[in-house]
């Protein structure tokens, strides 16, 4: 399999002035799509989970994606991925 360097950097808007910042906390240089998809989140009208209105259905789909997400990345199954307040 061919890795394309080009493509990859590509998805890194902050790369785009040929700098790599390094002294960057985590998240600081996250790929396009990462950013497009908080954003999309964040703009959507998010309530506390539940299933009354579509606020909080909305906060549990992000909720079980992001479980299934990690799931897939890790090998794992959602029911066993539990995320921390931050």
């Amino acid at each position: 399999m061919d890795y394309d360097v080009d493509r990859v950097r590509a998805s890194f808007p902050a790369l785009r002035d040929g700098t790599a910042y390094f002294d960057g906390p985590g998240g600081s240089q996250v790929p396009r799509e990462v950013a497009e998809a908080v954003a999309s989140t964040l703009t959507a009208g998010l309530s506390n989970r539940g299933t009354v209105t579509a606020a909080e259905r909305r906060a549990d789909e992000v909720v079980r994606k992001a479980r299934q997400a990690m799931a897939d990345l890790v090998g794992g199954t959602p029911e066993g991925v539990v995320f921390g307040r931050s």
